[in-house]
């Protein structure tokens, strides 16, 4: 079926399969202990303290959302982020977001304005025995969405049903970044089909 939400879900595919699989960056746990991960994509449009790393496509389609939320509650291997686990484990992530959805007249499709956030985390490098702030959690963030703009614009379409227009890209650095954290979005635009109609033929 062919929805705003499964679009979202299908753009989410793409980026885990495109882009978070293809880079290896940064991140810190709540001790302080750095090491290195591909990018998580979240899927819940938002950043929620226990819902991060919640894989909404591997849950299974007869399950009810009271079931899904009863896991969370009673199952101790759910991958939510414990009393003990930090925000900072969120870092380095990617989140598609639906902004809006808007009808386009005279056509039966709509356009769909999807926002791709960014955070990584980078402190600097040390360099003989000192620490540099070498700018590369600033580069890491653009090549995240260079990465991501060539992606969308040389495949086109996604899941052979939602094609992104070609006439409007946006991508911008949060302008209050919290050191050393880094986090910026692209701004993007698809066209979203409408179901087929279903004709009344009682009257034929």
């Amino acid at each position: 079926m062919i929805t705003i939400i499964s679009m979202h879900d299908a753009v989410c595919d793409f980026l885990k399969e495109k882009i978070a699989s293809r880079f290896t960056l940064k991140t810190v746990d709540i001790n302080g202990e750095e090491s290195f991960k591909n990018p998580d994509v979240i899927r819940s449009g938002w950043i929620l303290p226990r819902s991060i790393g919640f894989d909404y496509a591997e849950v299974e389609d007869t399950k009810e959302a009271d079931d899904i939320e009863d896991e969370f509650v009673e199952d101790d291997e759910s991958p939510l982020l414990s009393d003990s686990e930090s925000m900072e484990e969120v870092f380095p992530y990617i989140l598609p977001r639906i902004r809006i959805a808007e009808g386009v007249k005279n056509e039966r499709m709509s356009v769909v304005t999807l926002d791709v956030l960014f955070g990584v985390y980078d402190p600097g490098t040390y360099y003989k025995g000192k620490f540099v702030d070498d700018g590369s959690g600033y580069r890491d963030l653009w090549n995240l969405i260079e990465a991501t703009r060539q992606a969308f614009f040389t495949h086109m379409l996604i899941d052979k049903k939602y094609m992104i227009l070609d006439d409007f890209f946006e991508a911008e650095i949060i302008q209050e970044q919290v050191y050393p954290y880094w986090e910026g979005y692209c701004r993007t635009k698809w066209h979203v089909a409408f179901p087929p109609p279903k004709l009344d033929t009682s009257f034929f």
